[in-house]
């Protein structure tokens, strides 16, 4: 982990290549959107025909357990699937088994379309001089997850609002043959604003710090959809999907076993080995830590853990093996 790109990610901006850590799949054909809608988790009926709209959503299981986290990025008849890293094919796999005669299909397009996220203090300003030329587009009013086409380095991209961290969050996807032009152009500038190129570990620290879950630390089938802090991708008014019944008793009835917290420990902890359980003073199994990193501006190590729902307090005193921790909840 690079500690001079973190403060300075902190402090102006920070640009990262995340083609790796997301996967992107194309959603093609008039039904594709509407079948989204009746397998996840959100309600995406106003995406169709509405370009430039974006919405989260999740797949889950009959038993509510999570699949993936989609961002749905729409082009009125047809949409762009942001999947976690390596989970496109499973994605595919599990739409494809219910297109019976919808006329939807479902392609990888990882390869074919790369993924920059620019975000911290400044990128908000930033961006917003880049795209000044165009006229009187302004970023403030766009709605999370929605998008609009602009053009940096000559080539057109897409720039979306996605996840806040470090105050804001912009994500900017470009088809791969114009990749390296629009890379080192948005490298330039971030570099005489004193920005940052970041690193994987350093994004993983980041992540982290705006609790943020990721796959397959955090989005996987041991959990549901309310344990992973996504409630605002579920839509409690809109009709059936799979796994719609366990989710709705599991809210209804109260009966989340388990929360997604944030920890902070007293000392630094090296595991290349995750889940960590976690146990409180009475020697209690409570949860387990499932990221991990250390963080240079509390000198401390932080982490995601999920919390048996009896202990999800925040500010409580835990233990780490035989390290003092406490409970923060997530921003």
């Amino acid at each position: 982990m690079n500690t001079q790109a973190y403060h300075k990610a902190h402090k102006s901006l920070a640009l990262y290549n995340a083609s790796g850590r997301y996967g992107r799949v194309a959603a093609l054909g008039p039904d594709a959107i509407d079948l989204l809608h009746r397998m996840s988790t959100n309600d995406l009926l106003p995406l169709i025909g509405s370009a430039g709209s974006g919405a989260q959503t999740v797949l889950t299981t009959e038993k509510g357990r999570v699949i993936d986290l989609l961002t749905v990025l729409s082009h009125g008849n047809s949409a762009l699937l942001i999947t976690s890293g390596g989970r496109e094919d499973q994605v595919i796999e599990w739409l494809n088994k219910f297109v019976i005669m919808e006329d939807a299909k479902f392609e990888k397009k990882s390869e074919e379309i790369t993924e920059f996220l620019i975000f911290g203090p400044q990128a908000l300003d930033f961006l917003q001089y880049l795209i000044s030329p165009i006229g009187s587009i302004s970023l403030i009013g766009l709605m999370n997850f929605n998008f609009i086409e602009i053009e940096i380095a000559g080539e057109k991209v897409l720039l979306q609002k996605t996840h806040r961290i470090i105050e804001s969050g912009w994500a900017i996807f470009v088809e791969k043959p114009k990749a390296d032009a629009v890379w080192g152009f948005l490298q330039t500038e971030t570099e005489n604003l004193d920005g940052t190129v970041i690193d994987d570990d350093t994004y993983n620290l980041l992540r982290i710090e705006a609790g943020i879950p990721l796959a397959p630390s955090e989005l996987n089938e041991k959990h549901n959809p309310l344990e992973t802090t996504l409630v605002q991708a579920v839509s409690w008014t809109k009709g059936c999907y799979i796994g719609q019944e366990v989710i709705a008793r599991l809210d209804t009835y109260d009966k989340v076993q388990r929360h997604l917290m944030g920890i902070e420990i007293s000392a630094e902890i090296k595991s290349d080995t995750l889940p960590i359980a976690l146990t409180n003073s009475d020697n209690e199994a409570i949860g387990e830590i499932t990221s991990l990193a250390f963080s240079p501006s509390l000198e401390k190590s932080i982490g995601l853990a999920f919390i048996k729902s009896a202990f999800a307090i925040p500010e409580m005193e835990i233990k780490v093996g035989e390290n003092s921790a406490k409970l923060v909840k997530l921003p």
